[in-house]
């Protein structure tokens, strides 16, 4: 039997456009994303109570990390199911959402999702802020995606949310990578100086002679 050997490696492929180029290139929507601190949130020590005392408000010891421009990916349409309660009919929102691994998150029950809406409504941002109720891992790898479920909670704002930040930090397009504030501002600066310095250099270039006259 003749030996053969195939010219392209199917698998690696696959696995290298799925969760190198599609987890950083795929058309994303931003939000901000809480994310559970687990360092400095402070938890109830009781056998039977093993959590904080509430999510938001002056009696819980939950802190979260604040994540700005974080793009999301595979965002479903939001689902509205009436419940009937004491209280009458209350609308819950649900929908999910998903983002790879890459991103060096580790998604927590009880973060907090905002949408980004100011440039769509920049007078009157009153979209929800969504909760996540549930965790879904598509692989059990160091590469995979993160699936998460979401539903509306109408218990507090986003100033309310706030106070209970302990670290900022900002998602940067140009390298897929979590940065602080200060050095997201920072690198941002550069890229803007580099892209105008090369429109800059481009001018002074001389076809004929391949100098640049200055």
């Amino acid at each position: 039997m003749q030996r053969y050997e195939r010219i392209y490696s199917y698998i690696d492929e696959y696995l290298d456009l799925v969760y190198r180029y599609y987890a950083k290139h795929a058309i994303a929507f931003l939000s901000t994303y809480y994310n559970l601190n687990q360092d400095t949130t402070v938890w109830d020590n009781e056998n039977l109570m093993g959590g904080p005392y509430e999510d938001i408000g002056t009696l819980t010891g939950m802190k979260f990390n604040k994540i700005l421009l974080l793009p999301v990916f595979f965002v479903d349409e939001v689902n509205t199911i009436f419940d009937a309660r004491e209280e009458g009919y209350i609308k819950d929102g649900e929908t999910n959402i998903v983002f790879p691994s890459a991103y060096g998150i580790t998604p927590y029950p009880n973060d907090k999702v905002k949408f980004e809406q100011s440039y769509l409504r920049p007078t009157n941002d009153v979209y929800p802020i969504y909760e996540v109720t549930g965790v879904e891992k598509s692989t059990n790898t160091d590469k995979l995606f993160w699936k998460l479920r979401l539903e509306v909670d109408q218990s507090y704002t986003q100033t309310d949310l706030d106070l209970q930040v302990s670290n900022t930090y900002t998602f940067l397009d140009y390298d897929k990578k979590l940065h602080t504030t200060s050095d997201a501002t920072f690198l941002t600066k550069m890229l803007t100086k580099n892209v105008s310095l090369r429109s800059r250099m481009k001018d002074l270039y001389d076809q004929n002679s391949g100098f640049y006259l200055i």
